[in-house]
């Protein structure tokens, strides 16, 4: 393995940065557990317990439960097992472990894949998207945690639990499996992906801790079928850029096929990148933008994801105005979008339905395919850590 040099101690500035950001994580995980567990009880929390809940019971998941929340299930059968700890417990202290491993696992990330003071940008700079994502007590800020700790793990020759936490990812929400697309970026790449499979295998077959096979299969069987419906969806994908704005009437599969391809493009034709530390880094930041820009399903809650591929590319390069800009536009988006400065009206009738949420999007992610294309050295700034020492040979 390579020997990494010790980092450079960081400012008092940014220590107490940190400090702070992370005592306002903290304050905004109790704040969200007041309004959506003690003021209202949230749905979408109501759903996970009760999962865990008719996963033991036998119940279908994946059918409607008028009596115990609206909407529907639609995660795997694994998540619903995992979510047993939090369905026993009272709601309030559920929704607080629940909302406190959502933000403290973004801020935990963060805090290990950047310098100190770069990380308490980054951290800072998702900050508005991690309160809306918790308040929808959602799991996309944990979904982002867990791909951003698989990439730090790969980056520190740890391929097996990479691939376990890609795994795990995976059965929280189903787009996250293209974070296997990250251990393409270093040494032996055969014993990762043999790692990952043994790991997603491990979990699929996780709910027969409290289930029968038969009962399992029939879950499957349900989970399949409401996924299969809504693969119809666009959200605010690409696919529903080109359908609202267009007026295109493709398949969804196409489009997301010409994504991968572009995603993975970089790898073959400049591989010999992958031993830069900033073009690894630059990849994982237009993976996580891909995870929304090409998923049918995404919401206003799962841009955490990408907005957090857009802070890390700007806190983690050098300065460079076109990036500014990128990020002063995301900025300016979630102001609009998810504060309310602007007549309620302006949001419901023009920015919701003209999708304004994803334009940040729409303009870096090309700008880091791009970036990861050209045939020079990546950019990276002075982070009192290596810039240009060569992936780990993972162990």
């Amino acid at each position: 393995m390579a020997v990494r040099p010790p980092p450079l101690p960081a400012p008092p500035a940014a220590r107490r940065w940190l400090r702070a950001l992370l005592a306002l994580y903290l304050l905004t995980a109790a704040f969200v557990t007041v309004q959506q567990g003690v003021f209202a009880r949230s749905n979408n929390f109501r759903i996970f317990r009760a999962s865990a809940v008719n996963l033991v019971a036998g119940r279908d998941l994946y059918a409607p439960h008028p009596d115990q929340h609206f909407d529907r299930f639609k995660y795997s059968p694994t998540f619903a097992v995992l979510f047993l700890p939090l369905a026993v417990l009272p709601f309030v202290p559920a929704l607080f472990i629940w909302s406190l491993l959502n933000a403290l696992g973004l801020y935990y990330a963060l805090r290990r894949l950047l310098p100190e003071r770069r990380a308490a940008l980054a951290i800072g700079l998702v900050y508005l998207e991690l309160l809306l994502s918790v308040q929808y007590a959602q799991s996309n800020a944990l979904v982002t945690a867990l791909i951003v700790l698989a990439f730090v793990a790969l980056e520190r020759g740890a391929p097996g639990r990479a691939a376990a936490l890609v795994a795990a990812d995976g059965f929280i929400k189903l787009f996250p499996f293209a974070a296997a697309a990250l251990g393409l970026l270093y040494p032996r790449r055969l014993r990762f992906t043999l790692r990952f499979a043994a790991a997603a295998a491990a979990l699929a077959l996780l709910p027969l801790l409290v289930t029968s096979p038969a009962e399992l299969a029939a879950q499957y069987r349900s989970w399949r079928a409401i996924e299969t419906a809504d693969a119809l969806n666009r959200g605010y994908s690409l696919m529903g850029y080109l359908h609202d704005r267009l007026r295109l009437e493709w398949p969804n599969w196409p489009v997301q096929l010409a994504g991968t391809a572009a995603l993975l493009l970089p790898l073959a034709l400049r591989r010999a990148r992958c031993a830069e530390p900033g073009f690894r880094r630059l990849f994982l930041c237009s993976l996580l933008v891909y995870c929304v820009l090409f998923n049918h399903q995404s919401e206003r809650a799962t841009f955490i994801i990408a907005y957090t591929g857009i802070a890390v590319w700007y806190a983690g390069s050098a300065p460079n105005r076109l990036r500014t800009a990128v990020m002063a536009l995301t900025l300016l988006v979630m102001a609009v979008h998810d504060v309310d400065v602007l007549p309620r009206w302006v949001k419901w009738q023009i920015l919701v339905p003209y999708g304004i949420k994803g334009i940040p999007c729409l303009v870096a992610w090309p700008l880091m395919q791009w970036e990861l294309l050209r045939g020079r050295r990546s950019e990276s700034p002075g982070t009192g850590r290596s810039a240009t020492a060569p992936a780990p040979a993972p162990t």
